[in-house]
């Protein structure tokens, strides 16, 4: 059976018809105070359920809403539960870097394992660091596959695969591989005496004319590749796009791509909101079933 929250009404319909699973919504709602409730209307009395919310937007409220609905499903009879959490929040402070620090992942990982989550699926989380911090049974899926046909789901056919970033390099060198096209990765430097950050190309390719397509696994505030989608405009890009699994857009980060050259941003529905392009459910099923899930 599956189960699911307000933050994965799409991503939860994708799975019960994949896996040929039934599937209830919690009730939710919010007290005049700001405290969440949920109800499970109906209980089927099955040994496995799984458990389908994301943490974002709102990370507190639907942390909190995610360890409610386990300890409602714990106390009327479900045997084992399995997390989806597609997007995995507090994973960025994965270790300490300043004394006094907290490593996020941890208590996040107990609080769930107190509510009666036995296992986890995340997808594309921060850092496999933050995924073990948890101390949970936990798979991380990749999800380059459908990342790859919503590349080549753009109105326009792509030429040329950029990483805004080292750290994006290998999904965009993936992706590049995987549909034979050319690949950009930009690298950033930081001035230890003015702070300043430069970003330039450290693989050169020419993209005048051609159609560029940026690939990560989070947009936040959009920085990142607004660097680097303006040195490829300018030199003479004809049009720019960028795709990737996360998409919070926080912080005016659409406004900043579209200024920067980019007419659209594509996201998964690890996060349902307006940028929601394509569904990772597809790798999340094989996983799922390599793990015992099977069709009912």
């Amino acid at each position: 059976m599956i189960v699911y929250g307000s933050s994965s009404t799409q991503l939860a319909a994708d799975l019960s018809r994949l896996l040929g699973a039934s599937a209830a919504r919690f009730e939710t709602k919010v007290f005049p105070d700001g405290e969440s409730y949920v109800r499970l209307p109906r209980i089927d009395g099955v040994e496995k359920t799984l458990v389908v919310n994301t943490m974002y937007p709102n990370q507190d409220k639907r942390f909190v809403e995610t360890l409610l609905m386990c300890d409602a499903l714990k106390r009327n009879g479900a045997k084992k539960i399995a997390l989806v959490a597609p997007y995995l929040a507090y994973a960025r402070q994965d270790k300490v870097f300043l004394q006094g620090e907290p490593v996020s992942p941890q208590p996040i990982g107990q609080a769930l394992r107190c509510s009666g989550v036995d296992e986890m699926f995340v997808v594309e989380a921060h850092s496999d660091e933050a995924v073990s911090a948890l101390g949970l049974k936990c798979w991380n899926v990749r999800v380059v596959d459908s990342m790859s046909k919503a590349v080549l789901s753009l109105n326009k056919t792509p030429q040329v695969v950029a990483a805004p970033d080292e750290k994006a390099s290998h999904r965009a060198k993936a992706i590049a591989d995987r549909l034979g096209l050319e690949l950009i990765v930009f690298s950033k430097q930081r001035d230890r005496i003015t702070g300043e950050v430069t970003t330039h190309p450290s693989i050169e390719a020419d993209v005048k004319g051609k159609t560029v397509v940026f690939v990560d696994d989070i947009i936040s505030t959009g920085g990142s590749i607004a660097s680097a989608a303006r040195i490829v405009k300018e030199a003479g890009a004809q049009t720019i796009f960028a795709v990737c699994v996360h998409a919070l857009m926080v912080g005016g980060a659409e406004e900043l791509l579209a200024s920067s050259g980019v007419v659209r941003v594509i996201g998964s529905n690890t996060v349902e909101n307006q940028f929601t392009a394509y569904s990772i459910a597809p790798e999340l099923v094989e996983e799922l079933r390599r793990q015992g899930f099977q069709e009912g």
